[in-house]
């Protein structure tokens, strides 16, 4: 289950739909079944992260539209390689860049063992004490 999480100090219902629109359709088109991709966002209050000791949302109280960042970790199978990594990095940044800047979007991933991913589908079985 492919899981992008969107951490920014923009907080927009509208636009954080739109952008899991966007992501979701480009999952799609690489095959992956649009109930099982998800995109979640968290506020992020830009004071409190810092580029060196700059921090990258400005200074309380400093006008947001000029201090928009997002910081965004991507969950895939580690059986994916770097050049769908890249494609997916650059969707991501297509998506958040219609209103955050692409030089202040930063992508990374987390790859992870499909196997290692439960979801409510998934059939859950008590562990016995071989597995324990």
């Amino acid at each position: 289950m492919p899981t992008t999480k969107v951490e920014t100090p923009l907080s927009d219902p509208l636009f954080e739909r739109e952008v899991a629109k966007r992501l979701s359709f480009w999952w799609r088109q690489e095959g992956a079944d649009l109930n099982h991709v998800l995109t979640r966002f968290a506020d992020l209050p830009g004071h409190r992260v810092f580029s060196g000791p700059f921090p990258l949302g400005g200074a309380p109280g400093d006008d947001l539209a000029t201090n928009l960042f997002a910081i965004v970790t991507c969950v895939v199978s580690h059986e994916r390689d770097a050049a769908f990594r890249r494609r997916y990095a650059l969707a991501v940044r297509a998506a958040l860049g219609t209103r955050i800047p692409v030089d202040r979007i930063f992508v990374s991933f987390e790859p992870t063992d499909p196997a290692d991913h439960f979801t409510p589908g998934t059939a859950w079985a008590e562990p016995s004490e071989e597995t324990l």
